[in-house]
C-alpha cells in the first residue's frame, strides 16, 4: 500500500493511527515476502521446463527433414503405385480377351459340334440330348457366329438351324402321337423340350390343345342333366362340372409351363372354347326347361313358384363369376415373374379373352333372366303382402311393414349371391320402389278412419 493511501487511511498525527499503519506495512510486507518464497521455491522447476523446451527446439530442424524425406519417399510410392495399376488394369483387359477369346473358340468349336450332335441325337430318338444342342445354340454370343463369318467361313447357323427345324418337326410328330395316345408321362417329358429349342409358345399350343380335348371329353359328360324335371339346381351343378373342368386344365397347362411365364393366354385361347360351348348348351337347356322365355306370369303358377329358379339362376351365375376370378387370378400367379410392362400385357391378354369370350355373352343372358324374374317375384310378393294387410273390420295391427322387410331381405340376398354387382344395384332399385309403394299405402291407411266407424263418428270428428 502506498504512502499516500496510508496517510488518507489513518490520522498519523496520533500514536494511535501511526501504530495502524504501521502494522498495515509489516502486514504487507510478510505477504510479500511469502510471495517471494513461493516464486523462489518454483524456480528450479521452472528453469527445468525451460532447459526441457530448448532442448526440444533443437530438434525441430531434425523433425522437419524427416518429415520431408517421409513426404518424398510417399510421393515416390505414391507414383509407382499409379504405374503398378496401370500394368495391373492392362493385365485385366489383356485376360478379360484371352477368356473372350477362349470363349468364342469353344463356341466355334461347338457350332460346329452341335448341328451333328442334333443329327444324331434325332437317329437315336435321345430328344433331350438334341434340345440340350439346340440351346446350347441359342445361349452363344452372337459375336462368336459374326467372327466366323468374317473370315469368310459359311454361316455357321445354317447348318444348326436345319437341324433345329428337323428336331422340333420331330418332337411336334412324337407329341401328337402321344397326345392320341394319352400318353401323359411322354407328354410332359416332351413339353419340356420346346422351351429349349426356343419355341415355348409353340409347346404351350400343342399342350392347350391336347387339354383342351381332354377337357372338351370331361365337359360333354358334364352338360348332361339327369333329372332336368327336378326343382334341385341340376343345371347349376352341371355348370360347377364344367367350369372345374375347364380350370383344372387351365390350371394343369400353367403348372406345366411355370419355366415360360407370361403364355397362360395362349392355353386359355384353346381350353375356353370348350367351356363356352359347354356351358352355352346347358343354359340353352336352363332356358327351356325353366320356360325363361315366357311371361312369367303365364309360365308360374305363383309367385313362390319363382324361387327354386331364382335360386337356380343366382347360383349358375355366381359359379361363372368365380371362374372369370379363378382366371383372373392364375393370370396373376403365372405374370408374378415378369417386369412391369409385360406383366400388364400379359393380365390383360387374359382380360380381352374374358371379355370377348362366349361365356361373358352367356352370363350376361342368364343374369338378364333372372332380373326379369326376380322382378315378377318381388312385384307379385309385395302384391300379395298389401292384399293381405288391407285393413279389416275390427283390426289394429298390420303385417305389412314385416312382409314387405322380409321380401325385400330375400331378393337382397339372392341378388348379392349372383355375384354381379350391376345386377345387385339393379335389384336393390327395384326393391327401393317396392319399398316406396308399400310405405305409400301403409300412409294411406293410417289417415284413413277405421272401417267399423259410422258416418256420425267421422262428421263428429270433423267438427
Amino acid at each position: 500500500m502506498s504512502l499516500s493511501l496510508l496517510l488518507e487511511k489513518y490520522d498519523v498525527s496520533t500514536d494511535e493511527g501511526l501504530q495502524k499503519a504501521l502494522n498495515d506495512i509489516e502486514k504487507e510486507e510478510a505477504e510479500v515476502d511469502e510471495a517471494l518464497s513461493g516464486v523462489l521455491s518454483r524456480a528450479c522447476s521452472l528453469e527445468g521446463r525451460l532447459r526441457v523446451a530448448s532442448q526440444a527446439y533443437t530438434k525441430l530442424n531434425d523433425v522437419k527433414t524427416d518429415s520431408q524425406i517421409a513426404a518424398d519417399m510417399v510421393e515416390k510410392t505414391a507414383g509407382l503405385a499409379r504405374d503398378v495399376s496401370a500394368k495391373v488394369r492392362q493385365l485385366d483387359l489383356a485376360r478379360s480377351r484371352v477368356a473372350e477369346c477362349q470363349r468364342r473358340v469353344h463356341d466355334l468349336i461347338d457350332l460346329q459340334l452341335c448341328s451333328a450332335g442334333v443329327e444324331a441325337a434325332i437317329k437315336a430318338h435321345d430328344y433331350e440330348t438334341g434340345a440340350g444342342h439346340v440351346s446350347r445354340f441359342l445361349s452363344m454370343d452372337p459375336g462368336s457366329v459374326a467372327a466366323a463369318r468374317a473370315r469368310g467361313a459359311p454361316d455357321p447357323r445354317d447348318a444348326m438351324t436345319r437341324a433345329a427345324n428337323t428336331l422340333r418337326e420331330h418332337l411336334v410328330r412324337k407329341f401328337e402321337e402321344a397326345a392320341r395316345k394319352e400318353d401323359e408321362p411322354s407328354i410332359e417329358r416332351l413339353f419340356k423340350l420346346f422351351p429349349q429349342i426356343g419355341r415355348a409358345e409353340e409347346g404351350v399350343d400343342l399342350l392347350a390343345k391336347y387339354l383342351a380335348t381332354q377337357a372338351e371329353a370331361v365337359i360333354r359328360r358334364a352338360c348332361i342333366v339327369s333329372d332336368a324335371r327336378s326343382e334341385a339346381a341340376v343345371y347349376a351343378d352341371a355348370v360347377t362340372r364344367v367350369v372345374e373342368a375347364g380350370g383344372a386344365a387351365l390350371e394343369r397347362a400353367r403348372r406345366a409351363a411355370a419355366a415360360a411365364p407370361g403364355l397362360l393366354h395362349r392355353a386359355l385361347l384353346a381350353i375356353q372354347p370348350a367351356v363356352c360351348s359347354g356351358i352355352r348348351r346347358i343354359a340353352g337347356e336352363l332356358v327351356a326347361a325353366r320356360r325363361l322365355t315366357q311371361d312369367p306370369a303365364r309360365g308360374l303358377s305363383s309367385p313362390l313358384s319363382a324361387e327354386p329358379v331364382l335360386a337356380e339362376l343366382a347360383l349358375t351365375h355366381s359359379r361363372i363369376s368365380l371362374y372369370f376370378s379363378f382366371l383372373r387370378r392364375k393370370a396373376e400367379v403365372d405374370a408374378a415373374p415378369l417386369k412391369d410392362a409385360e406383366k400388364k400385357a400379359s393380365k390383360d391378354a387374359v382380360e380381352k379373352i374374358i371379355a370377348e369370350c362366349d361365356l361373358m355373352r352367356t352370363a350376361q343372358e342368364i343374369l338378364g333372366y333372372y332380373l326379369a324374374l326376380e322382378r315378377y317375384f318381388l312385384e307379385e310378393s309385395v302384391n300379395k303382402a298389401l292384399k293381405l294387410a288391407t285393413p279389416q273390420v275390427g283390426a289394429t295391427t298390420s303385417s305389412l311393414v314385416d312382409d314387405v322387410f322380409f321380401i325385400a331381405r330375400k331378393v337382397i340376398r339372392r341378388a348379392v349371391s349372383a355375384g354381379s354387382v350391376d345386377g345387385a344395384c339393379c335389384v336393390l332399385n327395384d326393391v327401393s320402389a317396392q319399398l316406396e309403394r308399400g310405405a305409400a299405402a301403409l300412409r294411406r291407411w293410417l289417415r284413413a278412419p277405421p272401417i267399423d266407424f259410422k258416418m256420425e263418428d267421422i262428421k263428429r270428428l270433423k267438427l
